[in-house]
């Protein structure tokens, strides 16, 4: 995926438990705050345009859509210059259980 973070994505054996590392690239880290702000800000913009162009359900739509959730999150912290660079982020992934993926996909008519 092109932009200024890498994603690594990290399962453990025996388990369903994943994890999502994310590392800021280099020359991101480089920049000025205000060219940070402005160079994530248009990352997820460019993320929110492939994630319109796939159907709902395809799971490179799904995927995309849980990069999205992470890296708004982020974005004020960016933008403030208040998250270390240099770091490894790592986001669990949970799944949904059961019962609640089963409601999620009921349509009610």
């Amino acid at each position: 995926m092109e932009g200024p973070v890498k994603y690594k994505i990290v399962s453990f054996d025996g388990s369903d438990e994943r994890e999502v590392h994310v590392d800021f690239k280099d020359d991101f880290q480089k920049l000025s705050l205000d060219k940070q702000a402005t160079q994530f800000a248009e990352h997820i913009d460019s993320l929110k345009s492939q994630a319109a162009n796939l159907p709902d359900e395809s799971q490179e739509r799904q995927g995309i859509d849980f990069v999205l959730e992470f890296l708004e999150e982020l974005a004020p912290r960016i933008q403030a210059g208040e998250l270390p660079l240099n770091e490894t982020v790592i986001v669990k992934v949970m799944e949904q259980p059961p019962l609640k993926q089963l409601i999620s996909k009921l349509e009610i008519n």
